[in-house]
């Protein structure tokens, strides 16, 4: 099995028999992240982890490109992205506890749990006025209101190629669900609290993976997002824990 990494949480997954990709995200203005909308043409199915804008925004036009696609997702970006014009056709509604064959992957679904974002606050906001990118607040602000995660983020069990690949949706676990362990890779989300390194180190301990590759720690829609200080993570982990390079093959 191999991933590439296209940019937020947008993560492609090659085995020998077909690719998936899940949470694509084009980059609002501003960004210096390389990705473009024709990155994600060519894919059957893609998996949605969650809700939210940097999840979901840009599935309406994915489908226009692609309209065969079949797009995998819970209740409420299913209601989400009817609301935005995506045929019925092309979305798959999916429940925790599901197992899917697609493409050659064996992918299960489990309840998964979103981190706890920072409040806003008048700084926040401050930084958000001074910024060259100022012009993406409306839409931003729109498509969080429009885009809710409604506690339904998934946590993804990939296998494919005698390989098990675990993605989370978001940098938190529920307690009471029994999480698989000593995976031949996490793919972790670097991103959504105040202080990332604590919810980073409780979630590889928990989970025990042979190796961790960090995703979603880049600066996809500003100003509300910045390239993020991974020092302390890799620090801890030198032998385990990699940043994600863009559009870089990984093989697991």
């Amino acid at each position: 099995m191999r991933l590439i990494w296209h940019g937020t949480a947008s993560v492609e997954a090659v085995c020998e028999k077909g690719k998936i990709l899940f949470d694509p995200f084009v980059p609002l203005k501003g960004s210096d992240v390389d990705v473009k909308l024709q990155d994600f043409d060519g894919f059957s199915h893609i998996f949605i982890t969650h809700g939210h804008i940097d999840h979901i925004t840009d599935l309406p036009k994915i489908v226009k490109r692609n309209p065969e696609v079949v797009i995998h997702c819970t209740a409420t970006p299913y209601k989400t992205l009817t609301k935005k014009g995506v045929p019925a056709k092309n979305l798959a509604i999916m429940r925790y506890g599901d197992v899917m064959l697609v493409n050659g992957f064996t992918i299960r679904a489990t309840h998964g749990k979103h981190a706890i974002l920072p409040s806003v606050d008048a700084k926040m906001i401050a930084g958000w006025v001074r910024s060259p990118a100022r012009g993406n607040m409306p839409y931003i602000l729109y498509q969080f209101v429009t885009c809710p995660e409604n506690d339904e983020t998934v946590f993804y069990q990939i296998e494919a190629d005698g390989r098990t690949v675990c993605l989370m949706g978001s940098m938190n676990l529920r307690d009471e669900v029994k999480y698989p362990e000593g995976m031949d890779l996490l793919v972790l989300p670097y991103n959504g609290w105040v202080d990332n390194f604590p919810p980073a180190v409780r979630a590889i301990e928990r989970l025990k993976p042979k190796r961790v590759l960090l995703d979603h720690y880049d600066n996809t829609f500003p100003p509300l997002t910045t390239e993020l200080d991974l020092s302390p993570i890799l620090e801890k982990y030198p032998d385990m824990v990699e940043p994600m390079e863009l559009k870089r093959t990984y093989e697991v």
